[in-house]
């Protein structure tokens, strides 16, 4: 670690244990029974002893005048001091002083509320209300071995009761991701029993969302009272919705004991299995009725709405030891056929690969950021697969040039903006729009050239869109790159990180390293604020001082995931290896296990 961040490191983390201390004794009937009696001399005491070691100075870039801070804090783009070749511990560090940074900041000024507006430094309450940060936080403090801020984490934990007033409802997708999942890896990190005890009552509370006719879960629940809510799209459900909650309540049920567990999601993933013969290319729409189960429209996605998904079909499988064959079938034998078939597009000069989405077979074009979790799943499942016999070896290089080409893509979209950050969405352009002749929807596709350049005698080892990766151009260059900004927000997303970190792990390739470090010193230079981070308003902004294009937003995902992946992208050790560890979609580690004989005869799993 960096000297001076690890002496500033010492002295915060002894500061902030002793504000949250002062703020929860002035909050106290004690300290409030002080003051009624007048005796202010022995407040103001407190108030001495408690800060006697705050820092001189609180660690940020200050976007007012320079401040002596680490150089990768520096608010300079060039002004990185670090030796070559790189240092990956002081990266490492970077990081986590990055997410220690952003706690901090949550925990002195919104503390236990669900997430801090980090320009109007108040409280935001929109998960609930039970403190999603906090929980989101839980397993990244244990990998970056925070003990002072878990222990704060685990007692405010064992005060959550998971219940709501009257009118109000827990959205069950976030609800599951970000509170069940955070709670059940902090647990199998730590093996705290009051994490378990959590778990177990909030799936439990959870459970009326799937008393539906179909079995599969409405939209909310009010965990107090089980009344569901089907939200403003009711009865219908996004796909992402009813389809990212096995991997968290198949794992309680094996820590539990409890088949209702097991059971509920188990109606998920059997309609899963009947509707993928609905369609030739074996995916699902992204909108069910929660009535009867079926699909209602003809829109394919493996974005916003359709994501988690795919992701939990694969996750599945690795979770229980790849022992359950059907979740191999679902995803990589039909699924990911039909995605790289459907989804998958050329750019019509520079060859970009990129995913999008169809409705009725016809492409928007639309590459969303959320999407670029894509190429990092595609990498999982060729590293996981690749002793696998059963998987032609050809399907395994599609997929890995697959992985390849996305990825690249996923990555331009940081290296071409004027800021180092990537938009929320781009829009390509279709080929007669930028003067190349107009052509068929099928023959964009990129297996379509695929196909040919097979035909053509396999020219240069690797078909378009992966052979010659396209070099970077900014755009007041005047070459045309392809695409333009659809939403130019920076909402400080994980999905681009998360496929840079498996990459890595497939490859072992030092360049994705590198590509990450990049992607980390933009989001320190234009979003790192006085107080936390925030979304940036415009990628396009290339001055990092432009107060107006920040928003006030801090997502607790960016505690869970952003910063997690960062550091085990730079990990001088591997905390958490593929093989013993699956990912939920927010990014919490949950351990692989085995079913017992018990529990392969109760659930009848073969």
């Amino acid at each position: 670690m960096h000297p001076l961040s690890a002496s500033m490191d010492y002295v915060n983390r002894q500061f902030v244990h002793r504000r949250t201390l002062l703020n929860r004794a002035l909050k106290s009937k004690a300290s409030r029974l002080v003051v009624l009696t007048g005796s202010a001399s022995i407040t103001i005491l407190l108030v001495i002893a408690l800060l006697t070691l705050s820092p001189n100075r609180y660690r940020s870039i200050s976007l007012e005048k320079d401040v002596d801070i680490p150089a990768y804090r520096s608010p300079e783009p060039k002004s990185y001091d670090e030796p070559y070749p790189p240092n990956w511990r002081y990266r490492e560090n970077a990081v986590k002083d990055a997410f220690l940074h952003a706690y901090q900041a949550y925990e002195y000024n919104a503390f236990p509320a669900d997430e801090l507006w980090p320009l109007s430094h108040v409280p935001r309450q929109n998960f609930n209300g039970w403190g999603v940060s906090v929980v989101d936080a839980m397993d990244t403090m244990l990998l970056m071995g925070l003990k002072f801020e878990f222990e704060r984490a685990i007692e405010h934990v064992a005060t959550m009761t998971f219940d709501l007033p009257e009118g109000q409802f827990a959205h069950f997708f976030e609800t599951t991701i970000r509170y069940l999942g955070g709670l059940l890896s902090a647990f199998a990190l730590s093996n705290e029993p009051i994490l378990l005890k959590k778990a177990d009552e909030l799936g439990y509370k959870l459970l009326a969302v799937f008393d539906t006719p179909s079995g599969l879960p409405t939209f909310a629940i009010n965990t107090k009272s089980g009344k569901k809510s089907g939200g403003v799209g009711k009865p219908r459900v996004l796909l992402a919705e009813i389809a990212s909650c096995q991997l968290e309540y198949r794992y309680l049920a094996h820590l539990t004991g409890k088949a209702e567990y097991y059971h509920a999601v188990e109606r998920i993933n059997a309609l899963l299995q009947m509707n993928q013969n609905l369609r030739n290319d074996s995916l699902w729409s992204t909108y069910w009725e929660t009535e009867n189960g079926t699909q209602i429209n003809n829109h394919i996605s493996v974005g916003a709405w359709a994501d988690s998904a795919y992701e939990y079909v694969l996750k599945q499988y690795l979770q229980t030891s790849k022992s359950e064959d059907r979740f191999k079938r679902m995803c990589d034998l039909r699924a990911t056929r039909g995605i790289l078939e459907t989804l998958l597009y050329l750019s019509p000069t520079r060859q970009l690969l990129y995913v999008t989405d169809t409705l009725g077979d016809i492409p928007s074009r639309k590459f969303e950021h959320l999407s670029c979790f894509y190429p990092g799943l595609l990498a999982l499942g060729v590293r996981s697969f690749a002793t696998d016999a059963s998987i032609p070896d050809q399907d395994k290089l599609l997929h890995r040039w697959a992985a390849e080409g996305l990825a690249h893509t996923c990555w331009t979209m940081y290296g071409e903006s004027a800021s180092g950050l990537a938009p929320e969405e781009a829009l390509f352009a279709p080929a007669h729009l930028i003067g190349v002749p107009k052509t068929t929807t099928f023959k964009e596709r990129w297996m379509n050239h695929v196909r040919i350049w097979e035909a053509e005698g396999r020219l240069m080892g690797k078909p378009p869109g992966v052979a010659r990766l396209a070099e970077l151009v900014m755009k007041d260059t005047g070459i045309n790159r392809d695409y333009t900004t659809r939403a130019g927000q920076y909402l400080l997303r994980p999905e681009t990180i998360e496929s840079i970190y498996l990459m890595w792990k497939m490859t072992g390739d030092e360049v994705w390293r590198e590509r990450g470090w990049e992607v980390f010193k933009a989001i320190e230079r234009h979003c790192r604020l006085h107080i936390g981070y925030a979304s940036v308003a415009s990628v396009d902004e290339p001055d990092p001082t432009v107060l107006r294009n920040k928003l006030d937003d801090m997502p607790s995902y960016a505690l869970a995931e952003t910063w997690k992946y960062l550091y085990l992208l730079f990990a001088s050790t591997d905390p958490l290896p593929l093989d013993q560890w699956v990912f939920n979609t927010e990014a919490h580690p949950l351990p692989v296990f085995e079913w017992d004989e018990a529990e392969k005869k109760q659930y009848r799993i073969h």
